[in-house]
């Protein structure tokens, strides 16, 4: 497997309002350590438990793809007009989480991902449980996790 030497910043995006606590917390740092940037989110397999042709649930994970890159289009813009950083993007099966975590371990060491907590739920989500408590043992980036509350204020005194 061919390391990828840059320095990123991956954000998950989710479309809360914690996610855009962690776009604007790497931003910052992307912006200080002069790092790229790539959102990732997760799509979930729809087929699961259902008895689809691999045509039909190629049409769903379409639609679901197409959907993902919008949300991915407005970050990058917010992320573009505050930085001038172009934003990559990528897409995920959450029932495939270890070709994500394979995907993050072709990066060095010194990129890091983002998420922000959910104030909702009172609980990590289940992406955080996953990479934490299933799979931190193969995780070779470091994980960030951000209290989704904080204020920009507030990001800047921990930048």
């Amino acid at each position: 497997m061919k390391k990828n030497t840059n320095r990123n910043y991956f954000i998950v995006i989710d479309q809360s309002k914690e996610m855009w606590t962690a776009v604007k917390f790497a931003l910052k740092r992307a912006k200080l350590t002069k790092s790229d940037v790539t959102t990732i989110s997760f799509i979930e397999s729809i087929s699961d438990g259902m008895m689809l042709t691999t045509s039909a649930e190629k049409i769903l994970d379409k639609d679901q793809i197409k959907n993902e890159k919008l949300k991915h289009k407005e970050v990058h813009e917010f992320i573009f007009e505050n930085s001038k950083i172009k934003a990559q993007s990528e897409i995920f099966k959450m029932n495939e989480i270890d070709n994500f975590i394979t995907f993050l371990n072709t990066y060095s060491s010194n990129s890091t991902i983002v998420l922000a907590t959910s104030s909702d739920i009172g609980k990590p989500g289940p992406l955080i449980d996953k990479l934490i408590y299933e799979k931190s043992n193969t995780l070779l980036c470091p994980l960030v996790i951000i209290n989704g509350n904080l204020q920009n204020k507030e990001i800047e005194k921990i930048i």
